[in-house]
């Protein structure tokens, strides 16, 4: 019976409590805990059973018994109540006595073994969702002593069991989307590019690690107060009107074509090229709307790039030494330094130039990097 210092939960705070609980998996076990009192039961678990090998694994628990789950493990493979996988629908609430009837539990090793020793009989399950290998389902336990779960609580299971299928199904899918996330974010992390994804106030909601150096170096890009902004101050407006008008737009449309614009590095250092792109639209919830996204991806300056995988020079038939001479280029090289590094005469070097000009349709230096950024998408 529940007890006079805990009183048992209504339906409404459960249905609270559970929906609640599809933000926050801690709060399960809390749940089930509220669930077992509401019902007046001994011991209450939501987890999953495998048809195939028979193991059962528990998510969360909430017992007046001490351990269970643990030891349920043990003893799954010989539980009667999951003798057929077709008795298990996805959303339908069932007894103990549906599956197998009392005297029949009781001549099993499952009942004499475990049940017996903890007191236990009679159950009342409810099944979240079934797949090809198993089931999982919110198992609810009362004592041998006690009533079997009547009419009226298969009836109030049944109910809260719709609220707990839709709190674990959006529960499942957000972890899913996270757990992408955070592999894809892992890729860009290796990256050697840097990268940045800002809203249309430039405010950073990502940025790789090969960002966080390039800004921490002030190189072409660095941060004012939460904002990223051109680290010359004759380039912010530009800056900050690209993204401003390319969050706005569909990346599917024409006029979402990426663009391409050469930023101030430090003296001494050369400038560097970024690709600023429309990446879509994501609901914000401080907002409570939507909001644009923009990709920011340094594209030249002190960025490594190899001319085999690149993707621009395969477009234009260049030459393995023209690929060479246009990634150096690319990479914010001057005329001499990419004749020290090729160890080839600058003569030599304007000649590739300016057979690179031809095949690509460019007239200058600044109009190829450009190109290049637009067309290339290689790793380096």
């Amino acid at each position: 019976m529940p007890r006079p210092d805990f009183p048992a939960p209504s339906a409404h705070s459960l249905v609270r409590a559970i929906h609640a609980a599809s933000l926050n998996t801690s709060a399960w076990p809390e749940v089930l805990e509220q669930l077992r009192r509401h019902l007046d039961a001994r011991v209450v678990t939501l987890g999953h059973h495998a048809f195939t090998t028979g193991s059962e694994s528990t998510m969360f628990e909430a017992s007046d018994t001490g351990s269970f789950s643990q030891d349920m493990a043990v003893f799954s493979a010989h539980n009667p109540w999951f003798l057929s996988s077709d008795d298990y629908v996805p959303g339908r609430v069932m007894s103990g006595e549906e599956l197998i009837d009392h005297d029949a539990l009781r001549r099993t090793d499952f009942y004499r073994r475990f049940l017996k020793p903890r007191g236990l009989l009679h159950l009342l399950c409810g099944v979240v969702d079934q797949r090809a290998r198993g089931a999982h389902c919110v198992s609810i336990y009362r004592a041998e002593d006690q009533d079997a779960f009547d009419a009226q609580k298969k009836a109030e299971l049944g109910l809260l069991l719709d609220h707990i299928t839709l709190s674990l199904q959006s529960q499942w899918r957000w972890q899913e989307a996270d757990d992408l996330a955070q592999a894809l974010l892992s890729v860009s992390d290796h990256d050697t590019r840097p990268t940045l994804l800002v809203t249309a106030d430039a405010e950073p909601v990502y940025r790789n690690r090969a960002a966080s150096r390039l800004l921490d170096q002030g190189h072409g890009l660095c941060m004012d107060g939460l904002r990223l902004v051109a680290a010359s101050p004759a380039d912010r407006r530009l800056l900050q009107q690209t993204i401003e008008r390319l969050a706005r737009v569909d990346p599917a449309d024409a006029s979402a074509a990426p663009s391409v614009l050469t930023l101030a590095g430090p003296p001494g250092l050369p400038a560097i090229v970024v690709v600023v792109r429309a990446a879509g639209q994501v609901f914000a919830r401080q907002a409570g709307a939507r909001q644009g996204l923009v990709v920011v991806a340094v594209r030249g300056g002190n960025v490594s790039h190899d001319p085999a995988r690149c993707e621009f020079a395969r477009q234009y038939e260049l030459t393995a030494a023209q690929a060479k001479v246009s990634a150096l280029v690319f990479a914010g090289q001057s005329l001499a330094t990419v004749s020290r590094s090729l160890n080839l005469s600058e003569n030599t070097v304007r000649s590739h130039l300016k057979q690179i000009f031809q095949k690509t349709d460019t007239h200058g230096q600044m109009e190829l990097v450009h190109l290049h950024a637009r067309v290339c998408t290689a790793l380096p």
